[in-house]
């Protein structure tokens, strides 16, 4: 799907930001410690991703799937009917609506340094091209996360730019009902703060990831993903000790099931084979946009109600410190289950979302806390943007939203309704 610019603009900036040093002015205690900056929190991602609750390892298909599954990229959809397929999306988030939002939930964890308040700006952008059922896809996710920290009525405030990059190659085996697809992701993260020295600090790594979906002709799709950890050496400023930037491992399970008659799971077919079953010379023009007649017609036939059940099971690695809060997780896995719904309640003009994950404590002396998210997709008008969608596609609003004890986000997508 296609973005509108405005949504583009914000996410460059943040992918930008990542990519340049940004200017560092760090505490006393900050410059002369070492630290370890964890990048994890609740769900981002895909405003779909989010209003299903982040159970979308065993869905992701497009370019909402990129950055969760690497398989994603090469699951061709039922409405794509040509060798040749090519897509972008972006998406936009925020979680600061509160007063006191909590995005790392540290509760006010029990030390001075605990941060009064955090808050997380993200977008993405992603890139998809597939030939037949090999796919290459590209994601770059940006996030700005921004802490207050209070001691004796003193506050400081810290923020980092995470910027991750998925690049993915993808096949899809035995005509697509086994997609296996691997890559590496690369980290950037540069810090800025309000106080005492100032320097340059900024890190890059890389890592690996790997994925699978098994989707058999009918109801069910099973996935997998794995990514290693990515370690980056943060150079101290000011005599400081250099720090490490850590992006955690993660391990995710899914499985999905849809009830009603609409295929969840559908062969991959071109115009072109379609038209050449009927002729033994090579189809013309007239001849294969006829066929992609026909194949809209048989996939409008069946657009009907359906409800799709998802689930994930996600583990991340544990330990380090939480953010820029400067308290430290514990060192054990956090175990997130995750359970999403999806419908389109009116076919062909307005889908529902709806899910809940669990969102363990990381520190010590705090709680779990149970989320609740949701969100929609409206179809609104047609636009080929002087020919560069399909004639059969139209534009639409995506919205979604997480919330959970002293946490909202919001997330907005305009993309496209196949």
């Amino acid at each position: 799907m296609f973005g509108c610019l405005a949504n583009c603009a914000i996410a460059w900036i943040l992918v930008s930001g990542t990519g340049t040093p940004a200017r560092a002015q760090a505490s006393a205690q900050t410059a002369t410690q070492s630290q370890t900056v964890a990048v994890r929190g609740p769900v981002t991602g895909s405003t779909r991703r989010v209003a299903l609750g982040g159970a979308f390892v065993a869905v992701a298909d497009d370019t909402d799937g990129i950055a969760v599954n690497p398989a994603a990229a090469a699951v061709r959809l039922p409405y794509s009917w040509s060798d040749w397929n090519y897509d972008a999306g972006i998406d936009v988030a925020v979680g600061a609506w509160l007063p006191k939002n909590d995005f790392y939930n540290q509760q006010g964890a029990a030390t001075s340094e605990a941060a009064e308040k955090s808050t997380a700006l993200f977008g993405s952008l992603a890139l998809l091209l597939n030939y037949r059922n090999l796919g290459l896809g590209i994601s770059a996710e940006a996030l700005r996360n921004d802490a207050s920290q209070g001691d004796q009525g003193i506050f400081t405030n810290f923020a980092a730019n995470y910027g991750l990059v998925h690049l993915d190659l993808a096949y899809g085996f035995f005509d697509g009902l086994l997609v296996v697809g691997m890559g590496p992701r690369l980290v950037g993260v540069s810090f800025l703060g309000n106080s005492g020295n100032s320097g340059l600090l900024r890190a890059a790594g890389v890592g690996y990831e790997a994925g699978v979906i098994v989707q058999p002709r009918g109801q069910y799709r099973a996935g997998a993903a794995i990514k290693s950890a990515l370690k980056a050496k943060l150079p101290g400023s000011a005599g400081a000790p250099d720090s490490t930037v850590l992006v955690p491992w993660e391990v995710a399970l899914g499985f999905a099931y849809q009830f009603g008659a609409r295929p969840f799971n559908s062969g991959f077919q071109t115009a072109k084979e379609l038209a050449q079953e009927s002729t033994t010379a090579e189809p013309s023009k007239a001849e294969i946009t006829r066929a992609e007649d026909e194949l809209y017609r048989s996939y409008e036939q069946t657009r009907s109600w359906y409800l799709r059940v998802s689930s994930e099971l996600s583990v991340i690695q544990g330990g380090g410190p939480v953010g820029l809060t400067g308290v430290t997780a514990m060192d054990r896995p956090i175990i997130s289950p995750r359970l999403g719904l999806e419908s389109e309640v009116v076919p062909r003009h307005f889908r529902l979302r709806a899910g809940s994950y669990y969102e363990p404590a990381r520190i010590a002396g705090t709680s779990s806390r149970v989320h609740g998210t949701g969100g929609l997709d409206v179809k609104l008008f047609r636009w080929n943007i002087f020919g560069l969608l399909d004639r059969f596609d139209y534009w639409q609003l995506s919205l979604g939203a997480d919330a959970a004890r002293l946490y909202l986000n919001t997330s907005l997508s305009i993309g496209i309704w196949h």
